[in-house]
């Protein structure tokens, strides 16, 4: 697959999105420690009937090794100098939880993270989704995004509850287009 395809995405607005949606839980809210530039929160798979995924308490950090660390429960040791842009599937591989996706805010994979990870052995294999709103601190903040775990199609919302416009990355997109850039309120991360 060329560059160009593996980085392509698909966006448009989704009319059936437009009616009323029933609440699932709440946007997450960030700890205290939000000034970190690099935050990690945990999701449950979907649960049958529910609009969202449970979220865990989001935490920040200031280096990206040490959000990865956090969202690996220690099992990936990167560099203390690693960036964004240096992590690869086989760095979290073998991880004791799995990491379903990084968001960046940046082009190409920079500048300040969110990782999301499910505390299970699967991640998207095997039919599981996940779905999750934005934290207030990244908030209409996502510039490129990657999937991990056999989360393949990894589609980010303009709206909370998966409302609005939406750009999909197979699994990534170094750029999610000047249409969806520093729009996305809500993600989804399935096979």
């Amino acid at each position: 697959m060329s560059a160009f395809a593996a980085a392509s995405a698909m966006a448009q607005n989704d009319p059936a999105n437009d009616a009323e949606v029933e609440m699932g839980s709440a946007p997450a809210v960030t700890s205290p420690q939000s000034a970190g530039k690099h935050c990690v929160a945990e999701l449950q798979p979907m649960a049958e009937g529910a609009k969202a995924s449970a979220m865990g308490k989001v935490e920040c950090h200031a280096t990206f090794a040490a959000a990865m660390a956090a969202a690996t429960q220690n099992t990936v040791a990167l560099a203390a100098d690693a960036t964004p842009q240096s992590l690869k599937e086989s760095d979290v591989a073998a991880a004791a939880t799995r990491v379903i996706g990084v968001d960046y805010d940046g082009r190409y994979y920079g500048g300040a993270s969110f990782i999301w990870y499910a505390n299970n052995i699967y991640g998207c294999y095997g039919g599981r989704s996940y779905v999750a709103n934005m934290p207030g601190a990244f908030n209409n903040r996502l510039t490129s995004t990657r999937g991990f775990n056999g989360c393949n199609r990894n589609t980010s919302y303009d709206g909370y509850w998966q409302t609005g416009d939406w750009v999909r990355c197979f699994p990534n997109c170094y750029f999610v287009g000047s249409f969806m850039n520093n729009r996305a309120s809500s993600k989804r991360w399935s096979w």
